[in-house]
């Protein structure tokens, strides 16, 4: 698990040339555990699963914060814990969905998609997940319409302000929750019966370690929103997302892997429809 995350979190992407060895070596990761690939008129590689009634598409994004500059990563022991450190932001994303391909489910289509811009843009900060959008556009033109969206990125741990405001001039400290123990949190929903459906799952998982939380912003989650149920679930990690010095327990990526194996295994039944 070491060995393939570093591989990916050493790597760089940008989201603005959509170029950077991280493509490279998605690419190879897929194709060693037999997967067929597809890239869009985007850039957007697609991996595609199954056949059933019901399809499930899991995203995640590949590029990287242009305002980092060092793509570090180490791993080390923290008491019982063994930890990484470096630029995780997305590549955790990245390699839980890498891994889900690993063991595609019977009876249930799953495309697997690996976006090529989430983050920002040197010259508009303000402008997010332009390949959720080419995503969304790829879909119609093909005649797809998921029963479920789910965006694989990292989050951040609880946030202290009980209105789930961000004021980014605090000092981290004073914004999340250091001690959280929580693995991942499911968020990013934005419909009353989405919303219905992530309480559901993180009721079924019944393991404390798996948060739900209505924090939305707009994000690869909200643009899949647009054309089906949607939300995020983000592995838990601590430290700026614009800084190379990012942490996380190993055991997070663990905990996401179970969750969301758990949610194919469920999805089989009735979904809510579009509101």
């Amino acid at each position: 698990m070491i060995k393939d995350l570093k591989r990916i979190a050493t790597r760089r992407f940008s989201g603005d040339t959509r170029i950077g060895p991280r493509y490279e070596v998605i690419i190879d990761e897929l194709r060693k555990r037999g997967c067929a690939i597809a890239i869009d008129r985007y850039g957007n590689l697609w991996v595609e699963h199954g056949s059933g009634r019901k399809t499930v598409l899991f995203s995640s994004h590949m590029d990287v914060d242009p305002r980092v500059r060092k793509m570090s990563f180490r791993s080390y022991r923290l008491g019982r814990k063994r930890m990484v450190a470096g630029m995780l932001d997305n590549s955790v994303g990245c390699y839980i969905n890498i891994m889900l391909t690993s063991r595609p489910p019977e009876g249930i289509r799953v495309i697997h998609v690996f976006t090529a811009s989430e983050e920002v843009e040197r010259t508009n900060t303000r402008r997010f997940c332009r390949s959720a959008r080419e995503v969304v556009k790829e879909l119609r033109r093909r005649k797809i319409r998921p029963d479920l969206c789910v965006a694989i990125d990292v989050t951040f741990p609880a946030i202290l302000d009980p209105g789930g405001k961000l004021d980014w001039r605090k000092d981290y400290y004073r914004l999340f929750d250091v001690d959280d123990p929580t693995h991942c949190y499911v968020e990013g929903f934005v419909r009353r019966k989405t919303a219905k459906l992530a309480e559901r799952l993180v009721r079924r998982f019944h393991d404390p370690t798996v948060g739900l939380r209505r924090l939305s912003r707009y994000d690869e989650a909200f643009v899949y929103g647009r054309i089906a149920p949607s939300f995020a679930v983000g592995p838990v990690i601590h430290g700026h997302m614009d800084r190379p010095d990012q942490t996380m327990p190993l055991v997070h990526i663990i905990t996401v892997l179970r969750f969301l194996r758990m949610l194919l295994e469920s999805i089989r039944g009735p979904l809510p429809k579009r509101r």
